[in-house]
């Protein structure tokens, strides 16, 4: 018996020592993870001092207090270590590998013993913690602010949702709202401001216009302004008196704007507007030249020299019959409406014209543009019915080898698209995989791929471009060194058959130029040049810009310009409509000026 209970008692003095080194074990392992999980993933400011780490599976919770010994009050900031009572305070911190995280802090509240302070007592203030009242840290609010900044309400929404916080789309944009506002007051960039640029752009399509002030030194949005007026303008500008430079286009608002708001800032006239602005004049300058346009292209001339019309008349003789369309009767189907439609608008602005109406008064009674009647007028056939063609490719010239190369059987387009490289392909690969895919699908519906024939040259054609006013005012705007022979040799006989148009090709090209090579100091020779030519749309040209002398000759010196601001005009856009509706004005405002 001794024997069975002296083995009975070691027995249970095992499995008790199992038992408890078991339950030791597992403290111990608890203890270690709990501090290896705090070490590695939470940092807290020295002030706190962590006294349990708890999860419950679902979320981890810390408990912390403040250790210092005294605070300090709010309102008169005398240090007091009489302590009146605790409570607990649970703050929402940034989430742990997804999952939520809890602070919850023993916060004492102390007797402030200054006799003057109106605070009897108050709770010690955790600054690097949190805010008072708030309910979360200060780091999580920053994170949900970046997020909210960045992706706006419903995409932040999501994405936090994802990372493991939990906010709904209205609470990130109230923190847009409340952020901005808190910052506007902090931060005092603007009385720093030396060179702006200044724009409108659209809110919504066909309304809502607004204007957009950007740092041109230091490419930052500065303000957006709903609206756009003289009055706005002004008086933003006169809000700040150091602005020194303006940089702005050509419209009249922004220039009285600036004079009534600034008048002792230094106004640039942006170069791209100089030159569209000139493209403008130059293309409706050629709508009435397109007689001269198309001599100029296949040029047919008499024995003695002189250009003749296709009747063999000298000169230029009006059609006063409108031929029998009978010959476009072929197309059926929607497009024959349309076409249809065409013909019966070209018969009326032909019958107008040949009765002796003006454009102006034509374009009201059709209903079209006058670019269209100055188009119609001139046709003494119906206008044919459009023709869509395949667009052109950069694999156009290696296109016959290709072909070749697949009949032979070769259907690997990383082997083709080394054997192209050697002949000069100098695009990606991913172009002749597409076209060898097109290979591969146009065989397998039972076709053989032939070698395209060479395309016929257009009737008319100046190097693949029509002799349209628009074409034609772009090829006057090129640089000399980019245009062809075909292109010269049409200029040449263009220039030869009218010294109006000499002159506005002239004048074009040096005022490009001197865009181009900022070269201001050329501005008033050109401008006595222009104003003696024979030109008349030059002429109105350069009045144009003498009414803003100042302005233009800035343009033409310095390098200050409005491109920026026409790059902070898509952001404003971009962000716009990442806002999903819901980016009104002062949402906008905020988002584009923390970006």
């Amino acid at each position: 018996m001794k024997l069975r209970k002296s083995r009975s008692h070691r027995a249970a003095s095992a499995l008790s020592f199992l038992d408890n080194a078991r339950e030791s074990h597992q403290n111990t392992g608890n203890l270690m993870l709990k501090t290896a999980f705090f070490k590695s993933s939470f940092t807290l400011p020295e002030e706190l001092q962590v006294a349990e780490i708890s999860f419950d599976g679902h979320s981890v919770t810390i408990y912390a207090f403040k250790n210092a010994p005294a605070a300090k009050c709010p309102l008169c900031e005398r240090p007091s270590r009489r302590i009146h009572g605790l409570y607990t305070r649970t703050l929402a911190d940034l989430p742990w590998s997804g999952t939520p995280v809890r602070l919850r802090l023993r916060v004492r509240k102390f007797f402030c013993d200054e006799p003057s302070c109106e605070r009897r007592i108050f709770a010690e203030r955790l600054h690097d913690v949190t805010r008072p009242f708030a309910r979360g840290t200060n780091r999580q609010r920053n994170a949900l602010e970046w997020i909210a900044f960045s992706l706006g309400g419903e995409a932040g929404a999501r994405l936090a949702r994802e990372l493991g916080l939990l906010v709904s789309p209205d609470t990130l944009l109230n923190r847009i709202r409340r952020a901005f506002v808190v910052h506007s007051a902090e931060t005092g960039d603007e009385k720093d401001l030396r060179v702006v640029g200044v724009d409108d752009f659209g809110l919504k399509r066909n309304n809502g216009p607004a204007t957009i002030m950007v740092d041109l030194e230091r490419h930052k949005i500065v303000d957006l302004l709903q609206g756009h007026s003289t009055e706005l303008i002004a008086g933003w500008l006169g809000q700040h008196p150091d602005v020194e430079v303006v940089a702005r286009d050509r419209s009249n608002v922004c220039r009285e704007g600036i004079d009534a708001g600034a008048p002792q800032a230094r106004q640039v006239a942006d170069r791209w507007h100089l030159l569209h602005n000139l493209t403008q004049v130059v293309e409706h300058f050629l709508l009435t030249k397109r007689t001269e346009l198309k001599k100029a292209v296949m040029p047919e001339t008499t024995h003695d020299g002189a250009e003749t019309s296709k009747d063999g008349k000298e000169g230029h003789v009006p059609v006063t019959e409108i031929p029998d369309i009978r010959a476009y009767e072929h197309i059926e189907g929607p497009a024959r409406e349309r076409h249809e439609r065409l013909v019966e608008q070209w018969k009326a602005i032909r019958r107008l014209h040949l009765a002796g109406a003006k454009v102006k008064d034509i374009a009201e009674w059709t209903g079209t543009s006058r670019s269209t009647v100055y188009r119609y007028r001139e046709l003494a056939e119906p206008p044919p019915r459009p023709k869509h063609g395949r667009k052109g490719s950069v694999l156009d010239p290696w296109r016959p080898y290709l072909i070749r190369r697949w009949n032979e059987g070769c259907h690997s387009a990383k082997r083709l698209y080394y054997e192209i490289r050697e002949q000069g392909y100098s695009h990606s690969i991913d172009i002749v995989t597409k076209l060898i895919s097109d290979f591969r699908y146009t065989e397998q519906q039972g076709k053989r791929l032939q070698a395209p024939r060479a395309p016929k040259a257009k009737k008319g054609s100046i190097a693949g471009v029509s002799p349209t006013a628009r074409n034609m005012s772009a090829l006057f705007m090129r640089r000399q060194e980019k245009l062809d022979a075909e292109q010269k040799a049409y200029l040449d006989r263009l220039c030869a058959s009218d010294a109006a148009l000499a002159d506005a090709y002239r004048l074009t090209q040096e005022f490009a130029k001197m865009v181009r090579k900022l070269d201001g100091e050329k501005l008033d020779g050109w401008l006595a040049e222009a104003d003696a030519s024979q030109a008349e749309v030059m002429r109105k040209f350069a009045a144009g810009l003498n009414k803003d002398i100042a302005a233009v000759r800035a343009g033409l010196t310095e390098s200050w310009s409005t491109g920026p601001v026409e790059g902070f005009i898509h952001k404003v856009k971009l962000l716009k409509r990442q806002g999903y509706g819901r980016a009104n004005s002062d949402l906008l405002r905020a988002r584009a000026l923390a970006a």
